[in-house]
């Protein structure tokens, strides 16, 4: 008599199933965010009467602090638990939104985005690490994709709850003020998330290590664990310290003029400003992950690569619908929310795929598809629509098909992490992620002054713009995932460092395996 089939939902335990809910809210809360600041910056700039170019940069002011608030979050993690991390780092966000809904001024609304901004950082290593440490090894790849959907998912939510709140004070004393309210409702889920995360247990696999790190101790009295990231960095050794230090302060600095100042700067100081950026970003990774710093390195060209295309169709997608096919306000909210569920299809499927035929695969498989609704996305114009509702109908299929396969992308957090033991891999995703991010920050920037400067010279919309750089990094990050560059880096550089597990698109090692290696 043959044994019948248990579905995979059946093998996740109810206090897995609650750890999934308590880490996806805290994406829900940074996609929110995300899409809330893009539809706010013009009510923003009418109340503090600035100019909307300056309004604009409290979108650039979580991106100023996320490199440092990944660093410091995915030390938090290491050091003291993945929970804490989540606690801490949304109790962070929670305070810079309270502070946003109440900004007397505009420069107290920039200062809580930067604190919102290192919230952010700390959700995003924090609830993907958690949720990829304590769901079944072979379901990991979903449960990290049901996690990044609540990113899509709030970017969804926030396009019709920002048309609600217009409409229902729409021609009241308080339509200018529509903003402060709508930062008011951002402060409810996290009310929410930190009641869900209150009683969740640590980790699965973080437990595990600190078990075994105390057998190895009690066995070898020698034996030390490995240092967090921020020890490493700014606690061993004073000179290191200092330059460290130095270089931090440095950074930031220079973050601040490319993204606020960016009019004063010629072509030769921003280049020199983003060399001098990515020297500390590398200069940490190298003390960090010490000879494996290759794997670094070919991290960041792929998620650099990836926020290069992904960044441009979420901030200017919107202003696409509004100035090159010229659709109502009601309408740019439908289709920017189209948009966003097209994502959160793409989380879950992909989760799916990755738990069958690996994590780098299925984010190659996406990568891949989404060229093919690519060209049609931008080909399929106004005048097309205006001929039949069939124009309209592929528009909008194309558009979500396109969202679906580009989200495949949901998968780079388990893909970096497999990079990783558990002692490090809070920091490693948090700081690589959200050091790569700042390519999105400068994508919206880079796109628009290519539009300016190329395109619209020669007659061409924004969605041409749009459509060549993305085409361009997905065949980056394409030739790099077909090449699995972070191992093909390593072992071009220092091929004694490669593990088994570098090459491998599964969880292949376990974690008193993981310990042993810390130990070398």
């Amino acid at each position: 008599m043959s044994q019948k089939k248990t579905h995979w939902y059946n093998e996740v335990s109810r206090d897995q199933w609650k750890s999934l809910n308590a880490a996806t809210i805290g994406y829900f809360l940074d996609g929110f965010d995300f899409n809330m600041v893009n539809l706010l910056l013009v009510p923003i700039a009418a109340t503090f009467d600035i100019p909307l170019v300056l309004s604009s940069t409290l979108i650039s002011a979580a991106y100023l602090s996320r490199w440092f608030g990944g660093l410091m979050f995915g030390a938090i993690g290491d050091r003291f638990g993945r929970k804490v991390s989540m606690v801490t780092s949304i109790l962070l966000y929670a305070g810079g939104t309270f502070i946003c809904a109440f900004a007397p001024s505009f420069w107290v609304l920039f200062a809580a985005r930067l604190f919102i901004g290192l919230g952010m950082a700390g959700e995003y290593s924090s609830s993907t690490t958690y949720i990829m440490e304590t769901w079944p090894k072979h379901l990991r790849n979903r449960a990290v994709g049901f996690v990044v959907a609540g990113f899509s998912l709030g970017g969804a939510v926030t396009a019709q709850v920002y048309k609600l709140v217009s409409s229902l004070l729409e021609g009241t004393k308080y339509a200018s003020q529509d903003w402060r309210l709508f930062f008011m409702i951002g402060i409810i889920p996290v009310f929410f998330a930190l009641w869900m995360r209150r009683s969740i247990s640590e980790a699965q696999d973080f437990s595990e290590m600190r078990v075994q790190q105390k057998k190895l101790q009690a066995a070898d009295p020698n034996y030390v664990p490995p240092k967090d990231m921020f020890s490493v960095l700014f606690k061993q050794g004073k000179l290191r310290s200092i330059i460290n230090t130095c270089s931090a302060l440095v950074t930031i600095v220079l973050l601040v003029f490319v993204f606020l100042m960016s009019s004063k700067l010629n072509l030769i100081q921003s280049v020199l400003a983003w060399i001098v950026i990515f020297a500390t970003i590398m200069s940490y990774t190298r003390q960090f992950m010490k000879r494996r710093w290759p794997i670094g390195l070919g991290i960041l060209v792929i998620m650099v690569a990836a926020n290069l295309g992904n960044g441009p169709m979420q901030a200017l997608m919107p202003t696409y619908y509004s100035t090159a096919l010229h659709f109502s306000t009601g309408m740019v909210a439908n289709l920017t929310s189209v948009f966003w569920i097209g994502q959160v299809i793409g989380c879950i499927v992909v989760g799916f795929i990755g738990d069958k035929w690996g994590t780098r695969k299925a984010y190659l498989i996406g990568t891949t598809a989404s060229l093919l609704f690519l060209a049609p996305v931008f080909m399929i114009n106004r005048s097309l629509m205006d001929k039949g509702f069939i124009w309209m109908a592929l528009f909008v299929i194309c558009l979500m098909a396109y969202e679906t396969a580009i989200s495949f992308a949901a998968l780079m957090p388990k893909y970096i992490g497999n990079f990783f033991t558990t002692s490090g891999r809070n920091a490693g995703v948090g700081f690589l992620i959200n050091a790569a991010g700042l390519g999105q920050a400068l994508a919206p920037v880079m796109t628009l002054s290519l539009a300016n400067a190329v395109f619209q010279p020669l007659g061409l919309n924004l969605g041409w713009t749009l459509f060549c750089i993305v085409l361009t990094v997905a065949m980056v990050i394409i030739i790099c995932l077909a090449i699995n560059l972070p191992p093909r880096l390593l072992k071009l550089i220092h091929p004694d460092e490669l593990r088994k597990q570098d090459w491998s698109d599964f969880d292949i090692t376990s974690v008193e395996e993981q310990v042993k290696l810390d130990k070398k």
